[in-house]
């Protein structure tokens, strides 16, 4: 094989004198290596089959469990409230991402302020103890050891 710095020499291109080739790791034999234009897998990745689209998919039509016809869109939508409504965080978060996307979010103001105001008011001790037993009951006797 000649000088791999030799500018005449292009690596793609087969080299005349084959018995200068050296067969080793990574250089089959000549006889076995791909012609030009060639692949090694002729047939190529299997093309994707035509599927339907999801908007096909949600497109259709439904029977529901009472049998009449819903659009196959509310059944996925029924489903992810009845998922929520059973305590799964995903579905009620994934419901909260949908409402808050379609705008249908209906905030309202309360007409309650949402802060309680309680004056404070001091006791004497016997105030106190009056409130505890009236509020708790008579306190519980210790057990002797």
């Amino acid at each position: 094989m000649a000088d791999s710095s030799d500018p005449n020499i292009h690596p793609s291109k087969p080299q005349s004198d084959p018995s200068d080739y050296k067969v080793g790791y990574g250089k089959p034999p000549r006889h076995g290596q791909f012609r030009k234009g060639t692949s090694g897998f002729p047939s190529g990745r299997p093309k994707r089959p035509p599927g339907i689209s999801i908007k096909e998919i949600l497109d259709g039509d439904q029977r529901g469990k009472n049998g009449e016809v819903i659009s196959r869109r509310e059944a996925v939508v029924i489903a992810l409230v009845n998922e929520a409504l059973q305590c799964n965080q995903k579905a009620f978060s994934k419901f909260m991402k949908l409402i808050n996307q379609t705008g249908l979010m209906r905030r309202e103001t309360s007409t309650r302020p949402t802060v309680i105001h309680v004056p404070t008011r001091t006791m004497t001790p016997e105030e106190h103890e009056e409130c505890v037993k009236h509020n708790f009951g008579l306190p519980m006797a210790r057990p002797k050891k």
